[in-house]
């Protein structure tokens, strides 16, 4: 029975994340897992929390072994295998909560505070691990809630700490009865319901714009690394860049073409001769320096700048034996699986008086690779969602975007090779996108003078501070 209910526990989990978005089952979720290991043994603890994980991520992340075995001819056992072993290694953190857990009936509000900043240490170390999976986290589930309003203030790990602090008092009340916890879990699902279906924003006029096209090519990573597909794909671009499009940017998707980027290169060609002062085009290509390949974002205007990628997917752009596992990148030729992170710091990118803050695909999960310092800035983030297919990937990858909009206060303009391509206001919402499996562009304007947030300024400090605190007053009453 209680496998079964961590089972449906885990499904509820996963519901309240994209393209579900049945936000407030993360709640239900978590009373469950709670009334499950509140009463078993130290050893049950550990079984039923890795299992809750195990589940969680088995559920929303099973996508990677898509790309595993359509991209890396992998069979379906040898998918299943590498898919599952990641899977572990990502839930193995949560084991945490079951060796510090005390049983919330029997423990006041300082246990409960425990409680949650455990879950927040499982969501630092999976952020981290193995250079870091930061998915599925408790805090990435809330956007478009009354959470709206804490993410520019203190991030993702505090609506995490929130989040999981509420479940744990409403799961208390249920228990205990008692008329105080009662109260408290009424006033605090009152306040969130009543923001529940409730847009937040203002309608704000602004001083400063900037014009943008983004283009989704629709094509798949199979069709890229087909060398009889080559030419196609080139006339392609070529074709959509003759349009003479007068917007301040052009953004292309990530890794638009198979090999490194080089002189002799006909799209090259093709966008130096559209490219000026008085525009920029964007796209992402493979980039050679010395022996080091990198991923990068180009920026072709009167001058060429770049930026490489830092934060690589881990077990697919750098790990030393992906190549012995999957050959892939013998079977396709491109530098692929060797890539090297690109350095901590790098040129800032400006276009007039506007920051451009660059983000590629999978960076968009970590905020502090955004280095937000003026008020003129707008984030470019461009993707590849096309590995994972038609699965709750890019649409969960689409949500993570959303609250680093929310968190920074910028405008998000986002391109993907097959989708979801789209433009994200600062209020976290999506102004418009392009469908998966669609191609097409979007033109627009979006505004780029707008304030700082608290959160770009201090970053997770206060989340820290809260971590220290809550284990060292723990390890002293534990020596005490």
């Amino acid at each position: 029975m209680k496998l079964f209910s961590l089972l449906f526990s885990a499904a509820l989990y996963v519901l309240s994340y994209s393209p579900f978005n049945y936000k407030i089952l993360i709640f239900v979720s978590l009373v469950i897992f709670f009334k499950v290991i509140e009463d078993v043994s130290l050893k049950n603890k550990i079984r039923y929390t890795f299992f809750y994980a195990f589940l969680i991520h088995a559920f929303g992340v099973s996508w990677v072994s898509e790309s595993l075995m359509t991209y890396g001819l992998m069979s379906i056992v040898g998918s299943i295998l590498v898919t599952t072993l990641f899977i572990i290694l990502i839930s193995l953190p949560y084991i945490s909560i079951a060796l510090l857990h005390n049983p919330i009936k029997e423990n006041g509000i300082y246990n409960i505070n425990l409680l949650a900043v455990i879950f927040l240490v499982a969501e630092y170390i999976k952020s981290l691990f193995f250079g870091g999976f930061p998915w599925l986290l408790i805090g990435n589930s809330q956007n478009g809630t009354i959470f709206n309003f804490i993410y520019p203030v203190f991030g993702t790990f505090m609506v995490s700490y929130i989040v999981v602090l509420m479940s744990s008092l409403f799961y208390k009340s249920f228990q205990v009865k008692h008329k105080q916890y009662i109260l408290l879990s009424i006033i605090l699902g009152s306040t969130y319901l009543s923001t529940y279906f409730i847009s937040n924003n203002e309608e704000v006029k602004y001083d400063e714009y900037i014009s943008y096209t983004i283009y989704q090519p629709n094509i798949y990573p199979d069709k890229i690394y087909d060398t009889d597909e080559y030419q196609d794909i080139i006339n392609q671009y070529i074709k959509f860049l003759d349009e003479k499009i007068s917007t301040d940017l052009i953004i292309l998707p990530e890794t638009i073409t198979p090999y490194a980027l080089n002189n002799n290169n006909k799209l090259l060609d093709k966008i130096m001769t559209v490219s000026n002062k008085s525009n920029i085009i964007i796209a992402g290509f493979f980039t050679k320096s010395e022996s080091n390949y990198f991923n990068s974002m180009v920026f072709f205007s009167e001058k060429v700048d770049y930026y490489h990628k830092r934060k690589l997917v881990p077990f697919g752009e750098y790990t030393p034996w992906y190549d012995t596992v999957i050959k892939l990148s013998d079977t396709l030729d491109i530098p692929l699986s060797n890539l090297s992170h690109g350095p901590d710091s790098q040129k800032e990118i400006f276009f007039n008086n506007t920051k451009l803050l660059p983000l590629i695909c999978f960076e968009s999960t970590f905020p502090t690779l955004l280095k937000s310092d003026i008020e003129n800035e707008i984030v470019i983030n461009i993707s590849n969602d096309g590995w994972f297919g038609n699965s709750l990937g890019p649409y969960q990858h689409l949500q993570i975007t959303q609250i680093r909009a929310l968190e920074f206060n910028r405008y998000i303009l986002r391109a993907a090779n097959t989708g979801l391509s789209a433009v994200i206001n600062n209020y976290g919402e999506i102004v418009e996108y392009i469908p998966i499996n669609k191609q097409g562009r979007l033109s627009g304007s979006a505004p780029i003078n707008l304030d700082r947030s608290f959160y770009s300024r201090y970053g997770d400090i206060f989340v820290l501070m809260l971590l220290f605190l809550t284990l060292l007053s723990k390890g002293l009453i534990r020596h005490k």
